[in-house]
């Protein structure tokens, strides 16, 4: 591989990287979050997408490692580990009021780890993403204990999601798919009559998007990974945001320096470097229709696209 060719990958893997840390980063705003959560999280099927943001406990929401840590610490360093576990960093994490077990003078949460996931079938290692998002539910039950004492009460475990929206290599039969993974109760043997929510404390929920939009769930994450901000608002007032507006632009000002390094290098070095930087702008959804990139149809298609032929 010639070294331009090289430069140019290494380009386009740093701008794919920023990328993809300010699409996390604007998964880390209540508005954006919000339409999420109405769409594919079950308390929240009655209320409006404005109270779901008065739900989300703003100050919650970080990018926090996952290790044996107590509760109760509320400066995070940016990294942790423990001795035991390996480190595991959330994309966002929050907690949120849930509305169903909340009253006037009980507040009751809901702990959500929310992860934006390129690449459905993992490779190095290989593993089933499902595996891995029932683990980061688990440990969002386990992050609420800290450290486990004789003194520990159990009683204080509140619900955990783990939400997923996938969006590479998703196989064609999955595509366009929703699916939760609970925990649910099955009388083996005669009946037991016990709360629902003293069992019901941990789902995963996986999204997986596909080429269509048929569903409003879809339809807004598109309006997400395109930066169309009118489909935004057509589910949440985003209007004189300017934080949420801001991570908009960014992320669709990325998205147009990847077609650029490909404008600057690609022609030089041929379709192989065509083909490496157009998987990094099917991340955003807009080429997932361009079966074969190497035809002429195909490149018009792609210019025209990101607005660089008229």
């Amino acid at each position: 591989m010639r070294r331009e060719t090289e430069i140019a990958i290494e380009s386009a893997e740093a701008i794919g990287s920023k990328y993809d840390n300010a699409c996390k980063k604007l998964f880390q705003n209540r508005e954006i979050i919000a339409p999420v959560l109405k769409e594919v999280v079950p308390e929240y099927k009655n209320s409006t997408v404005e109270e779901i943001i008065r739900y989300i406990d703003a100050d919650s929401i970080r990018d926090i490692p996952v290790g044996d840590i107590p509760a109760e610490v509320e400066q995070l360093q940016t990294e942790m580990s423990s001795p035991s576990d390996k480190l595991i960093r959330y994309d966002t994490h929050f907690k949120s009021v849930n509305p169903m077990l909340s009253n006037e003078s009980l507040c009751i949460h809901l702990h959500i780890d929310l992860e934006v996931q390129n690449n459905y079938r993992p490779t190095s290692p290989s593993y089933p993403v499902i595996k891995r998002a029932i683990y980061y539910a688990a440990r969002e039950i386990s992050y609420q204990l800290g450290t486990l004492t004789e003194q520990t009460d159990y009683g204080k475990i509140q619900k955990a999601y783990s939400i997923w929206i996938c969006n590479e290599r998703i196989p064609a039969s999955l595509q366009n798919t929703v699916t939760m993974y609970s925990i649910k109760k099955t009388d083996m043997i005669g009946k037991a009559e016990e709360p629902e929510e003293e069992y019901d404390l941990m789902d995963v929920i996986i999204i997986r998007r596909g080429k269509k939009a048929d569903a409003p769930i879809f339809d807004y994450l598109s309006g997400v990974f395109h930066c169309d901000k009118e489909k935004i608002a057509e589910y949440v007032d985003i209007e004189g945001n300017e934080k949420v507006l801001k991570g908009v632009d960014e992320m669709s000002g990325l998205g147009q320096s990847i077609m650029n390094e490909w404008m600057q290098k690609g022609m030089q070095e041929g379709e192989n470097l065509l083909a490496t930087l157009v998987g990094f702008l099917k991340r955003d959804g807009r080429l997932s229709d361009l079966d074969h990139i190497s035809d002429e149809e195909s490149r018009k298609r792609l210019y025209k696209e990101y607005h660089l032929i008229d």
